[in-house]
């Protein structure tokens, strides 16, 4: 298989995902109201997150945020070219680590989600980021997201705790 063909299927793979947390999400929000089905979907990438922010533990204990800005960028799916990641800003206290696109909020767009919806399922989805910081021992918080009108980037804030 050819690399623009693995990333086709990496791309794919990524609107299914967008699309099952859709899906899903609907629902939960059927089943339990708006409020518990956020919880209940959070609750679980956030665990995810978790999981994978292994990568970022011996950085992270040593407060290295140019390390952590290294891995952030080299760990993005299909050579960076789905999230077009960089570091917006990095010091001794933090980083700021920046995505310029979102396939699924490509997808999501795609499916028709409302408008008014698009930041909510980023804040969903955007519980694997706050689990796999703040499991790795930091503070982390979104100064913007893709979903909100008018953003052009995720801008993912990480410090010191």
């Amino acid at each position: 298989m050819d690399i623009e063909q693995a990333k086709k299927e990496i791309r794919s793979a990524y609107e299914q995902r967008a699309a099952m947390y859709y899906h899903i999400f609907v629902e939960l929000r059927e089943e339990v109201g708006q409020d518990r089905a956020v919880a209940i979907m959070r609750a679980a990438i956030y665990r995810r997150g978790v999981e994978t922010g292994e990568k970022y533990h011996a950085a992270a204990a040593r407060g290295d945020f140019e390390e952590i800005g290294r891995i952030f960028c080299a760990g993005s799916a299909a050579g960076g070219e789905l999230f077009e990641p960089s570091v917006a800003e990095v010091g001794e206290k933090g980083a700021v680590l920046k995505m310029t696109a979102c396939p699924l909020l490509d997808s999501w767009r795609k499916l028709g989600v409302a408008p008014e919806e698009l930041d909510l399922m980023c804040a969903i989805a955007a519980a694997v980021d706050e689990g796999t910081y703040e499991g790795a021992g930091l503070a982390f918080s979104f100064r913007e997201r893709l979903g909100q009108p008018g953003a052009t980037a995720c801008l993912l804030d990480i410090r010191k705790r």
